[in-house]
């Protein structure tokens, strides 16, 4: 047998397997394409869920209802025992006290007759200390000195006249429409060591007193130069008197009015010499003498000074006051 015999009886075989081959690499290609295809349509197409319509809500939410499940039975409660039970069961708990029976009603006693009033002193009156409290300051000088009043009235303590620079007490306020001085003092000396006699008690404030007190240890010593003896007792003339300046009817009212002022008259000395303002101001050497250096001292211890050179109206007295002059009340007036 040839060689060409050979291969045409091969050939049908290897034609059939030619074919298989092809046709096994279509339908995978076709498969292929199939699966891409179906990877590209779930890339590209996205599915999503409809969304919900739109529902509008009620102008007034409704209530909320109560919730059936929620509200459970009650638990049933143990039955409360007695007291007594409760000991005797545990022994360290709290013992609960014994009741004690109430009280027996008494019968309504008759209405007493109501207390009196207290007299009210003031609108809070303070109230009474027991016997057994310890009385305050005020109430031990009280009852130390039985002259107190409790009822005084409350004014103000004068030093010179605490510490004996001026004999005399302090009187009632003086009122007289703009006229006076609450806390007003009645002297009848002046001086200390060596007091002075007044030839009348003098009404003035507790200023004036401590001036004049000063002011007749000077006088002392000038009555001593020109006269050789010292003062007894000494005349005056106007004090507190409610009226205008010189009595008149016009013009400032005087510091006489406010018991800040007081008029020297005349002295009366030791060993029987007198001497007056009216007649000593222009008499002889010794008088002149004395009565200039009584004005300059005065001059230095009041704040008006007014003599005979001043005006018609003190020609016979000495015109002596703390009065205030100028804006800071630190002018003074010497005539």
């Amino acid at each position: 047998m040839t060689l060409f015999s050979r291969q045409s009886r091969n050939l049908p075989l290897v034609l059939l397997s030619f074919t298989a081959i092809i046709a096994s690499t279509v339908i995978i290609g076709s498969s292929d394409d199939a699966d891409a295809r179906h990877r590209r349509g779930h890339r590209t197409k996205i599915v999503r869920p409809p969304r919900p319509p739109v529902v509008a809500l009620p102008a007034v939410p409704p209530l909320p209802m109560d919730n059936p499940r929620a509200a459970a039975p009650e638990a049933p409660k143990p039955e409360e025992k007695p007291a007594g039970e409760i000991q005797k069961a545990d022994p360290q708990t709290t013992p609960v006290p014994e009741q004690k029976p109430a009280p027996e009603t008494k019968p309504a006693e008759e209405p007493k007759e109501p207390p009196k009033p207290a007299e009210q002193l003031g609108p809070n009156p303070l109230p009474k200390q027991d016997a057994g409290d310890k009385p305050d300051h005020e109430e031990s000088v009280e009852k130390a000195d039985p002259s107190i009043s409790p009822d005084r009235v409350y004014q103000n303590a004068c030093p010179a006249l605490m510490n004996g620079e001026v004999k005399g007490e302090l009187i009632s306020p003086l009122s007289e429409g703009m006229c006076g001085e609450r806390s007003p003092l009645k002297i009848t000396a002046i001086g200390k060591d060596n007091p002075v006699k007044l030839a009348a008690p003098i009404t003035t404030n507790c200023a004036m007193a401590g001036s004049l007190a000063t002011w007749v240890v000077e006088v002392q010593k000038d009555a001593q130069a020109n006269f050789g003896a010292e003062i007894e007792s000494i005349t005056t003339g106007s004090d507190y008197q409610c009226r205008k300046v010189n009595n008149g009817h016009k013009g400032r009212v005087s510091e006489h009015a406010f018991a800040n002022a007081v008029d020297i008259v005349s002295f009366k000395f030791k060993n029987g010499k007198t001497t007056e303002l009216g007649s000593g101001w222009r008499g002889n050497p010794e008088e002149q003498t004395f009565w200039r250096a009584l004005h300059k001292a005065s001059c230095d211890r009041f704040m008006t000074v007014i003599g005979p050179d001043g005006d018609a109206a003190h020609q016979g007295n000495l015109h002596l006051d703390l009065g205030c002059h100028g804006r800071k009340c630190e002018a003074r007036i010497c005539q």
